[in-house]
C-alpha cells in the first residue's frame, strides 16, 4: 500500500503517458521542497566571492582600498573600529539534465522500465527547478534517431518540450545505443559554470574516457549521477541456459554453470565499483537505483 505522501505510480512498467510526466509540475515534491538540492535563478545562488551584492556575510577590520560606502557604523560606534561589510554575490545555476534513452535502458525484468525511471526523475528535477525560477535544459539520447537538445530555459513550454521528449523515448524499440561520452562532450560547452547537471543512464560504456570527462565537468558544475540497474543485469539466476536477443543477435548463457555466473556478476561489479569511486571526487555525487529499488515512488522527498 502506497504512504499518504507517495509520488504516483506510472500506470505501465514500460511506457509513460505525456500527461503522467506533466502532471508531476503539480505534485508537492516538485514543488520546491527541496531547494537545497534544486537549483534556483539569479537572486538566489550565493557564492563566496567577497564583494557587493545582495546578501550580507561577515564583517572584518578595515583596510586601505575598502569602499567607505561599506562601513559598519553601527560596529564603529559599539567598538571604536572600523570594520567593512562583506557580502556574498549572487548568482545564476541553471540546471541541466541528461536522460538516456537509449536500446539498454529500455528494459527490465522487474518494476519498471530504467527509461521510465530516468525520465520520471529528470521530470521531477526539471520541474522542481523551472517552479524555483531556474532556467532548466537538458538532452535525451533516444534508441533510433538523434539525440533531443533542449536549452536552458526558465519557461514552462521549455521544460514542456524536454518532457515531451522524454515521453517519447521511453518504450522505444530502437536498437541505438548511447554515445555518452560525445553527448558529455557537447553538454559540457552548454553548462555555465556553476550549474548543476543530472546524468541518469546505466553507464555500460564507464571507461577511463568517460570518467576523464565527468571529473573535467564536475570543476565546472555540480554533478549527480545515478546509475540504473536491474537485478538481472547484477545477476543471473541459477537454473537453465537463458537466451537473450537483440539488434538482431541471440546470446545464450549457461546459468547452470556457478563460473558463468560468477564471471557475470563481477563485470557488473567491477562498473559499479568504478562508478562508486567517481563519488570520491569533488562535485560528483553517485546513487544507484534499481527498477525493483528506488525512491522515485516512496514517500515525499524521496529524490
Amino acid at each position: 500500500m502506497l504512504q499518504a505522501h507517495a509520488r504516483p505510480v506510472p500506470s505501465q512498467r514500460d511506457q509513460i503517458a505525456l500527461a503522467e510526466l506533466l502532471a508531476l509540475r503539480h505534485w508537492p515534491p516538485a514543488r520546491g521542497g527541496k531547494p537545497a538540492r534544486l537549483a534556483l535563478k539569479d537572486g538566489r545562488h550565493l557564492s563566496p566571492v567577497r564583494g557587493r551584492g545582495m546578501e550580507f556575510d561577515d564583517t572584518r577590520l578595515f583596510q586601505q582600498g575598502d569602499d567607505i560606502r561599506q562601513l559598519d557604523w553601527r560596529l564603529l560606534a559599539r567598538t571604536g573600529e572600523l570594520h567593512t561589510r562583506l557580502y556574498r554575490e549572487e548568482r545564476e545555476r541553471p540546471v541541466f539534465v541528461i536522460a538516456d534513452m537509449s536500446a539498454p535502458m529500455q528494459f527490465a525484468s522487474q518494476g519498471h522500465f530504467k527509461s521510465l525511471l530516468a525520465a520520471y526523475a529528470a521530470s521531477l528535477v526539471g520541474w522542481a527547478a523551472q517552479r524555483a525560477g531556474d532556467r532548466v535544459g537538458g538532452q535525451v539520447i533516444r534508441a533510433s534517431g538523434a539525440p533531443s537538445l533542449h536549452k536552458p530555459t526558465s519557461t514552462r513550454q521549455g521544460v514542456t518540450g524536454l518532457v515531451t521528449a522524454m515521453a517519447a523515448a521511453v518504450g522505444d524499440a530502437g536498437e541505438q545505443r548511447a554515445d555518452l561520452l560525445s553527448t558529455l562532450r557537447q553538454a559540457e560547452g552548454l553548462l555555465a559554470s556553476g550549474s548543476q547537471c543530472y546524468l541518469f543512464s546505466d553507464f555500460r560504456q564507464l571507461d577511463d574516457a568517460m570518467v576523464t570527462q565527468l571529473q573535467r565537468l564536475a570543476r565546472r558544475c555540480e554533478l549527480q549521477l545515478v546509475l540504473l540497474s536491474d537485478p538481472l543485469e547484477r545477476e543471473l539466476p541459477a537454473g537453465e541456459a537463458l537466451c537473450f536477443s537483440g539488434g538482431g543477435q541471440q546470446l545464450r548463457l549457461a546459468s547452470q554453470d556457478s563460473a558463468t555466473r560468477q564471471a557475470y556478476a563481477q563485470r557488473f561489479n567491477q562498473r559499479l565499483a568504478a562508478f562508486e569511486k567517481l563519488g570520491r571526487s569533488a562535485n560528483i555525487s553517485v546513487h544507484h537505483w534499481s527498477t525493483d529499488n528506488h525512491p522515485l515512488f516512496e514517500q515525499e522527498g524521496g529524490l
